[in-house]
């Protein structure tokens, strides 16, 4: 399902005006150099086709005839190579290997192009019949750049006096394509992808852009143990996918993970791509609704560089959302809300791909989840400047980890939310008991980790069809003595700063806020004790007072214990309470 998924999406991308996808036989790669060469073959002058970017130079992609999967051996590419192949000489001091992918480069160009009627395709050969390796010291083409076309990078070629690369010329492409045609299959079967009888790709090409994989690249569909051979059939033999569906699918999932409006990265070794059956625009939504970049003022969107469709995108967006969070419809109207759309989430295995997660549903649908997990997140935020209003679901994961460190973020936490939001179901529960965890060590209930546990528990309400009573902001109403309790300890430690102002070496919340959470009963009793020193010692203390009394009218003792359910609802009436004291400017934010 997630490989005829793909194939379909590449043949929509291919089927395109103006396609900016590779077709069948060609692949996209980072090129730096151009050899310029006479239609003597003469080498004349090298084109340096790197950009700067960060005050790096990096490579330029260009669409080149498909590259071959690399393991052992002399295996020589067409029309665009490194240095190895293309003047026999390396870094790696191993000068008679560097030779032989020389002879080996041109007897392959030979094969294909020796036949070509074209001056681009016979200077070609005249090139690698007349080189030299030993040429490449003193060469004036190469002077000052020698070191960089040695260092791996891929070049290319051009014919002087003419446009283009060599490789883009209609006769040589016409027998790259003859050539590729005519190369002998192992296997012919059906494929399981087409239907169709064709040649079987006994391997896939590799796949790059996810987190933590191997820089050459991995494989989603892979067999490479005696154990996994079945009826004599090893590799890629086992699943019969034709070379051409192979092609197709690695080509896409490349695509998508090399595009910004495509994928998200949820950690360090874990991406989400997305595409819709229909059109961009679809795409574009989900890309904005997943990580929302609205500008937070009050005032509108902030400036940047982006165009009018983008600015259309983000404004709608901030509609939906906004819709869902208040209670209205969505407006889908301009968009193709039946359409079929597709988020699939990988995570890296060294050369090894894993599926995280697969969903397959209406556009509508996803739209209407998305929008309703920021309903289920939205809080009243500390600072208006600094906080999302729509919390991204990176940002959510950067809390489970220690001083928000992302390499540190639990390995399938972000898997398991992405599924959540896209399924509707509720949040996993380690995400919960991870911020849990957090507050406690860090002693920091801050907006984003308040907006998880909000969202964590309305969920568990829904799903047990229970009343959800959990507010954006302070509900002075709430009878729930884990909700009261967790004011409670706002209140005493805001008497407490009235009283001795911000210069406190360590503060209630600093000693006590992790046995208040849990424990109740064994803290309280001493910090309403602590509190009326407190209360005595400031200008005002008369409105703390009053605020602990009525707090405490709703109570009905100090409980021994809170379990997990209670402790979150705890530190919400803690966030709530706080942020109550702020709205009042009766304190800065922190």
């Amino acid at each position: 399902m997630i490989i005829q998924s793909l194939y379909h999406y590449y043949q929509r991308l291919a089927d395109e005006p103006q396609p900016n996808i590779p077709k069948y036989g060609y692949s996209i790669a980072g090129v730096s150099f151009a050899f310029n060469i006479s239609i003597d073959g003469e080498l004349l002058n090298v084109v340096d086709l790197r950009q700067t970017k960060k005050n790096k130079l990096v490579p330029i992609d260009v669409i080149v005839p498909e590259q071959n999967k690399r393991s052992s051996g002399l295996a020589p590419n067409f029309l665009c190579d490194n240095s190895t192949y293309i003047i026999g000489v390396d870094r790696k001091g191993k000068e008679q290997r560097a030779r032989e992918a020389l002879v080996a480069s041109a007897e392959y160009h030979s094969m294909i192009l020796g036949d070509v009627d074209d001056p681009g395709a016979k200077a070609i050969c005249k090139y690698f019949i007349y080189w030299q390796p030993e040429w490449a010291k003193d060469h004036k083409a190469l002077k000052g750049l020698i070191e960089d076309i040695t260092s791996g990078v891929n070049i290319v070629f051009m014919l002087d006096g003419y446009n283009g690369y060599i490789h883009e010329r209609l006769k040589v492409r016409q027998a790259w394509d003859i050539y590729r045609g005519s190369r002998p299959s192992e296997l012919i079967a059906q494929c399981l992808v087409t239907g169709k009888t064709a040649s079987i790709a006994k391997l896939h090409p590799n796949i790059k852009g996810v987190p933590g994989a191997q820089s050459s690249g991995a494989s989603l569909v892979s067999f490479n143990q005696n154990s996994f051979v079945s009826f004599g059939k090893n590799q890629n033999f086992n699943s019969p996918i034709s070379e051409e569906a192979a092609f197709s699918y690695t080509t896409v999932l490349n695509y998508l993970l090399n595009s910004k409006r495509h994928r998200m990265n949820l950690n360090d070794n874990t991406v989400t791509v997305f595409w819709s059956e229909a059109s961009s625009q679809e795409e574009d939504l989900i890309a904005e609704l997943l990580y929302p970049t609205l500008g937070e003022s009050d005032d509108g969107i902030k400036e940047d560089k982006r165009s009018a469709e983008d600015w259309e995108t983000i404004q709608l967006v901030r509609d939906t959302l906004r819709n869902v969070r208040d209670g209205n419809p969505v407006n889908l109207e301009h968009l193709d809300a039946r359409s079929k759309f597709y988020v699939l989430g990988l995570s890296s295995n060294a050369a090894r791909l894993s599926v995280r997660f697969w969903q397959v549903d209406r556009f509508r649908v996803f739209v209407e989840r998305i929008a309703q997990h920021y309903a289920d997140m939205a809080i009243e935020r500390a600072n208006l400047n600094k906080d999302p209003e729509f919390i991204p679901i990176p940002r959510i994961l950067q809390e489970t980890a220690p001083l928000g460190d992302k390499n540190k973020i639990p390995p399938l936490m972000g898997g398991t939310l992405m599924r959540s939001v896209l399924s509707g179901k509720p949040y996993p529960q380690g995400l919960y008991t991870t911020i849990l965890a957090r507050i406690r060590a860090d002693k920091q209930v801050n907006y984003i980790r308040a907006a998880t546990i909000k969202g964590c528990l309305i969920r568990q309400f829904r799903l047990k069809n229970q009343e959800v009573n959990i507010y954006m902001s302070l509900d002075e109403k709430n009878t729930n003595t884990a909700y009261r309790l967790g004011r409670l300890f706002a209140v005493l430690e805001k008497a407490q700063q009235d009283a001795l102002g911000n210069n406190i070496n360590a503060t209630i919340r600093d000693k006590y806020f992790g046995s208040a959470s849990a424990t109740p009963a064994a803290v309280f009793p001493m910090l309403i004790r602590l509190a009326q020193h407190h209360i005595a010692k400031s200008e005002y203390g008369y409105i703390q007072d009053r605020r602990i009394q009525d707090i405490l009218d709703g109570l009905d003792g100090f409980p021994q214990y809170l379990n997990m359910e209670e402790q979150g609802k705890f530190m919400l009436g803690y966030y709530h309470q706080r942020q109550a004291f702020y709205k009042k400017g009766e304190g800065k934010n922190e």
